[in-house]
């Protein structure tokens, strides 16, 4: 897997790799490092309670900064690779990258809740949501920017069809054949 200095080179790929454009990728990334830090401030990365020392980054790991941790979990939510190619491309096993994904999804999710960015489940969540974003005059996060209404389609409209309307008339006459 490219390293997220690698992605930014090409113009499209980060967008294309995490579905986020680059400041809102630089504006998640210090949230996600901070859930980091406080989720192996508690635990190893193994998921175990942490007992004795405090993490520190290994030299061999995969994923070395904090912008490759979260574009390898933006990457494995928007395309959903099977975790055999995930550790082909980071030189490690899909077991190492089934835990990786593990952590690093629950390091998301902490990030996000930290933010109020997460979707809503019901519909009074989203109602509660939609209230909310909607006495605020102005939104601090360019995140939820993306998910505001933008009016009507532009695209030209597609005409009803008419249930009565034939597909095809037949012709009075027949051909006729010879023998």
């Amino acid at each position: 897997m490219p390293s997220y200095e690698d992605v930014t080179q090409r113009a499209g790929s980060l967008r294309a790799m995490t579905g986020l454009a680059e400041t809102e990728f630089q504006a998640l990334l210090p949230h996600f490092e901070q859930a980091f830090e406080t989720y192996l401030g508690t635990r190893t990365i193994d998921g175990h309670p942490r007992t004795s020392r405090r993490y520190s980054p290994y030299v061999t790991c995969p994923l070395l900064t904090m912008a490759d941790k979260l574009l390898f979990i933006l990457s494995d939510l928007t395309h959903h690779p099977i975790q055999e190619l995930q550790g082909q491309l980071l030189e490690m096993s899909q077991a190492n990258a089934n835990k990786w994904i593990h952590r690093l999804h629950a390091v998301l999710h902490q990030a996000l809740a930290d933010q109020e960015l997460l979707p809503a489940r019901t519909a009074e969540e989203l109602a509660v949501l939609l209230a909310k974003h909607k006495t605020a005059a102005i939104s601090t996060s360019p995140l939820f920017g993306m998910m505001v209404l933008t009016g009507q389609s532009s695209g030209r409209k597609i005409p009803k069809s008419r249930k009565k309307t034939p597909v095809a008339r037949r012709s009075g006459t027949h051909a006729k054949t010879s023998s």
